[in-house]
């Protein structure tokens, strides 16, 4: 063989290893878990408030105080029941909230995150 054509092949096995150990170091990241509060700017902003116990019906919110008040009757069990569009805010309906926010996507957008963290030592 020609001296040009070893030089094409070893360029071209020079290039596939290149793009191996850049593959190896790139580590693409799909989150599986919303990130914790202390990596957000939440910290540093003010967050909303977290009623849990109040009810949201239809968009509209009844505090804590005045849906204890409510439920104590048979008419405000009726007026804060699922079936009557509320909705009990909980610490796990918050977290599902949180987790739908970061994980899912409407199906036309990516969400992932491009890092060297086997170059650079670590991945926040």
């Amino acid at each position: 063989m020609k001296f040009q054509q070893w030089r094409s092949i070893i360029f071209i096995l020079f290039l596939l290893v290149l793009v191996s150990i850049i593959g190896y170091a790139v580590e693409v990241s799909v989150p599986t878990r919303a990130p914790k509060l202390s990596n957000t700017y939440t910290p540093l902003t003010q967050p909303t408030p977290q009623k849990i116990g109040s009810y949201d019906v239809l968009g509209n919110t009844i505090d804590r105080a005045t849906a204890d008040q409510l439920l104590q009757t048979e008419e405000g069990r009726v007026q804060l029941a699922p079936e009557n569009g509320a909705i009990a805010i909980t610490k796990d309906l918050i977290d599902l909230g949180r987790d739908a926010f970061y994980r899912e996507t409407f199906g036309n957008e990516y969400f992932f995150g491009v890092g060297f963290p086997r170059l650079a030592g670590f991945m926040g």
